[in-house]
């Protein structure tokens, strides 16, 4: 499995931004940069645990025999079963024995040291924690509860999605939280919705989270193509103690190797910094002056979110689209 092409979006920034000074008029600058830095980082640890990776992982592969798209998702034959991943056959199976030791309304699927670049776990594999794909139905809506633990510090995992999914598309809605031992936590509200236009894919994640203590209202898009990767980004982050809002809002793309954007920042409106250019990317400070460390710092990490945000909306729909697919 290929790395999600937001990642490499991303890669391509960190290697090509390069700082320098431009006057833009009227400007602002946020007022504590190196706490929102803190809060935002939050969301890119959380997800970049290995109990994290190795449920990203298990996504595309977590079909469930005999599961339905109307509730009750799981047959009888299913409940309270658990799969391992099986290193002969390279898939996840359940045994005749292990048909206890899951939880009663759904089923059990064990977590691994993940190989992200194949897209499964590592062999021999290393157990990290376990995942429950749980019938949390309500009479007048199929939904899916996701509970996931394991790892050090220990990491959970926890979240309801429903939605309407076929192979190719998907319509999702997702709610819950992704927090550790160490008292951090991310927690997200959205939709997530794919398409298959000609030979190209378009996905669209918007929603809100609290990440840290900080609220943030996001809309992402991506555009996979055989040759190009369109990504447009409107993400706001509010600092309520301040009274501040930070937002990113642009176009990046990336052909072949080559990326162009035209992104800008803004502090409660007003312009902050701007990121532009073919090939070569630029960042550009407020009135001509040089952005500080912890600005720039705040500027990469913004500049990263919306791909991230995108990377963890698909990996919440994934399961559902495998088992509510009908």
């Amino acid at each position: 499995m290929r790395l999600p092409r937001s990642a490499v979006v991303a890669a391509v920034l960190a290697q090509l931004l390069a700082a320098c000074g431009e006057t833009l008029g009227p400007s602002a600058r946020p007022l504590a940069p190196g706490l929102l830095v803190d809060s935002l980082a939050t969301l890119t640890t959380l997800t970049q645990t290995p109990l994290f990776l190795s449920y990203r992982v298990l996504g595309p592969l977590s079909a469930v025999p005999g599961a339905a798209a109307a509730a009750p998702i799981f047959p009888d034959s299913m409940l309270s079963r658990v799969f391992h991943w099986d290193t002969v056959a390279h898939h996840y199976a359940s045994l005749p024995q292990d048909t206890v030791g899951g939880p009663p309304s759904g089923v059990r699927f064990l977590l691994y040291a993940p190989d992200t670049t194949a897209g499964r776990p590592i062999e021999p594999t290393q157990q990290l924690g376990q995942a429950d794909l749980l019938d949390a139905s309500l009479p007048d809506t199929t939904r899916l509860r996701v509970f996931a633990t394991g790892g050090t510090p220990m990491t959970t995992i926890d979240y309801t999605v429903r939605g309407r999914f076929v192979p190719d598309s998907l319509s999702a809605f997702f709610d819950g939280c992704v927090f550790d031992a160490l008292a951090r936590s991310a927690c997200l509200t959205g939709t997530v919705v794919q398409r298959l236009a000609s030979s190209d894919t378009t996905v669209t994640v918007a929603g809100t989270a609290s990440v840290g203590g900080r609220f943030l209202t996001f809309t992402v898009g991506m555009q996979l193509g055989a040759s190009q990767i369109v990504q447009a980004m409107d993400v706001a982050v509010e600092e309520p103690e301040l009274n501040e809002e930070v937002r990113v809002l642009g176009t990046l793309a990336v052909q072949g190797s080559t990326p162009s954007a035209d992104i800008g920042l803004l502090v409660n409106g007003l312009p902050f910094a701007t990121i532009r250019g073919q090939g070569t990317l630029t960042v550009r400070g407020p009135n001509n002056l040089p952005l500080s460390e912890e600005e720039y710092a705040l500027v990469t990490i913004l500049f990263a979110l919306p791909g991230r945000l995108l990377d963890v909306g698909r990996a919440l729909a994934r399961p559902a689209q495998r088992n509510l697919g009908g």
